[in-house]
């Protein structure tokens, strides 16, 4: 009569335990995953056709776990290892045939996310989707920034508006890192030189200017504070 036992046995022990159901020939049916309450747990079912007989090792396996691979002894583990890898993210060690995580075709990173090659399509369709919103956004802010500098240019003077405009330019750019006060000079110094020489000097000139008025009110805050000191 068929019978099905289920044993549980610790990680540490799974590897010994399948080297004696081999040494006692029973043969290795399949390998499943399941998420518990915590971590993984993996069913290993062996079969006994003497006395037909279904053995199911249950392992609960700790997340990030290293769960040692059984394909030196039975290799047709490989299939079931490889599918708890991609699908429940399962870290096999010392397999014999390992696909990276290449044995399905996943849409994201594990559990259980396998993709058709319709959904693919869809997905990267709408990724185009929105990279292009993402490209008609950004030119829409810089024809703002431009017309915003436009009008500034109407009621400021020109040297003042040629500043703003290269200050509107430097903001939109990327910055990944700060710049030091000696690199953002370099930097406007490289604009400036890059500028028809009449604009230029005017640019310079607004930005001397400012430069100017910085230091004197830097200088009115600092007797401000000297004073208070004082008293």
């Amino acid at each position: 009569m068929y019978t099905t036992e289920f044993v549980d046995v610790p990680l540490g022990e799974l590897l010994t335990r399948v080297q004696t159901l081999k040494h006692q020939g029973m043969r290795f049916i399949q390998l499943c995953a399941e998420f518990p309450e915590r971590g993984i747990g993996l069913l290993y079912t062996f079969y006994d056709e003497t006395c037909d007989n279904a053995l199911n090792l249950c392992v609960e396996v700790p997340e990030g776990a290293e769960v040692p691979s059984i394909q030196g002894l039975y290799f047709a583990a490989f299939s079931y290892e490889n599918e708890a890898h991609d699908l429940f993210d399962v870290n096999f060690v010392n397999m014999k045939l390992d696909f990276g995580g290449h044995f399905f075709n996943l849409a994201e990173t594990a559990p259980m996310t396998v993709i058709s090659p319709e959904m693919k399509a869809e997905r990267e369709k709408a990724a185009k989707l929105r990279a292009a919103k993402a490209a008609k956004e950004a030119k829409a802010a810089r024809e703002a920034a431009e017309a915003k500098s436009a009008d500034r240019a109407l009621t400021e003077d020109r040297a003042s508006a040629d500043a703003a405009a290269v200050a509107a330019v430097d903001a939109m750019a990327p910055k990944p890192a700060k710049p030091t006060a000696e690199e953002r000079a370099a930097q406007m110094e490289a604009k400036l030189a890059a500028m028809d020489p009449e604009k230029a000097a005017k640019v310079r000139a607004a930005l001397e200017a400012k430069a100017k008025k910085d230091a004197a009110a830097a200088a009115a805050a600092g007797k401000a504070a000297t004073a208070k000191d004082g008293e």
